[in-house]
């Protein structure tokens, strides 16, 4: 088995096809049909399932897909391992973080890799909380930046910050144009959410049960960015991260207030993986992503 194998196999894995993996690879579709057709001999295990629409992975195949993803990052931290203590710190990162803070953090991290860290790489996942959590638990990133759900069963977890909650409307809208609304006003709201576990999602539902109050969700959306258009369109409101707000604010396309009785703010914490333990360029990252407060 050799590097080259898993480097063809997870490209027909991500794209779920031999042929695009082989446009993407540079290599005919023939030579990646022969390697992984080796690879399944050498591993007992059928990795694909073949069929008109492209390649779907079995049972066997979404196992190595961790453990092929792993063995890649750790041969990419190689020339680090075998230099030594390097005079400046270099590598792969791969970093999940929860949407509602990707892009405030991204600014920041930006700005101190280009000029401090040129040559760390960042590998940024965007996700929901749940997959954050399952990202970190199962080695497949190094860091990761989420709310509260799911920090307790997490490795190295420690507290970054707290960030208030706002309640969100269109442009113009009377009730957010106020400095601040009772929670029990936001009950018979129309809301466009995360579905659960999501942070804000959490605090919301804790808060309503708290006051024995049912919330009038319409809508469950996994996407920031398109809750904000739907909000802004005029469907309904939502509550978020005044980090995940702020641009939207000062160009006027939404509009928002604190929510008092009860306050809602929402924690956020950083984990590192296990497998990797903070060390060398993951290091570095983890340092900038404690110095961010937003």
């Amino acid at each position: 088995m050799s590097l080259d194998q898993l480097k063809l196999f997870l490209a027909v894995a991500n794209t779920g096809s031999f042929s695009r993996a082989a446009q993407v690879s540079d290599v005919t579709q023939s030579a990646i049909s022969k390697r992984i057709f080796q690879l399944e001999l050498q591993l007992g295990h059928r990795l694909f399932d073949r069929h008109g629409r492209g390649a779907t992975l079995t049972d066997a195949g979404r196992v190595l897909v961790r453990h092929a993803e792993s063995l890649l990052r750790d041969a990419d931290q190689l020339a680090q391992v075998i230099g030594g203590e390097l005079a400046q710190p270099q590598g792969v990162v791969r970093l999940a973080v929860q949407a509602s803070i990707s892009w405030p953090l991204l600014q920041h991290l930006y700005s101190a890799l280009r000029f401090e860290y040129p040559l760390i790489r960042l590998q940024v996942v965007e996700a929901p909380t749940r997959q954050v959590v399952d990202l970190i638990q199962e080695g497949r990133v190094d860091l990761g930046v989420l709310s509260d759900w799911g920090q307790d069963v997490l490795p190295q977890t420690e507290v970054l910050f707290a960030s208030p909650l706002l309640l969100v409307g269109p442009p113009g809208d009377a009730l957010t144009a106020a400095p601040s609304v009772d929670f029990k006003k936001l009950v018979p709201l129309p809301l466009i959410v995360s579905p659960m576990p999501n942070g804000a999602r959490v605090w919301l539902e804790a808060a309503a049960k708290g006051g024995a109050w049912s919330l009038n969700i319409i809508m469950e959306v996994h996407s920031v960015h398109l809750i904000k258009k739907m909000v802004c369109a005029g469907w309904g409101y939502t509550v978020a991260l005044s980090e995940s707000v702020q641009d939207d604010l000062a160009q006027g396309s939404l509009s928002a207030c604190t929510i008092v009785a009860p306050a809602m703010s929402q924690n956020f914490y950083l984990s590192v993986s296990n497998l990797r333990k903070g060390a060398g360029a993951v290091g570095v990252i983890a340092a900038l992503i404690r110095r961010w407060r937003p």
